[in-house]
């Protein structure tokens, strides 16, 4: 695990992955970035604060770049 990436390195490596999927839960980014799903969730939170992700509520919890089909 990477963990001493700075909090842009992490949104980058999440907007990057996100890129490649429809849609994709936080720990299956955590696992696909290969860094901690604390680190990533804090960064998932602060990435659809500045409305650059939303949340999608399908049964379970996913997380999508906004308005991506």
């Amino acid at each position: 695990m990477s963990d001493n990436l700075t909090p842009e390195e992490i949104q980058e490596k999440i907007l990057a992955y996100l890129k490649t999927v429809d849609k994709s839960k936080n720990k299956d980014i955590a696992k696909a970035i290969g860094v901690d799903k604390k680190l990533v969730d804090n960064q998932i939170n602060e990435l659809a604060k500045q409305d650059i992700l939303e949340f999608l509520y399908l049964g379970t919890s996913f997380v999508r770049i906004k308005g991506k089909e």
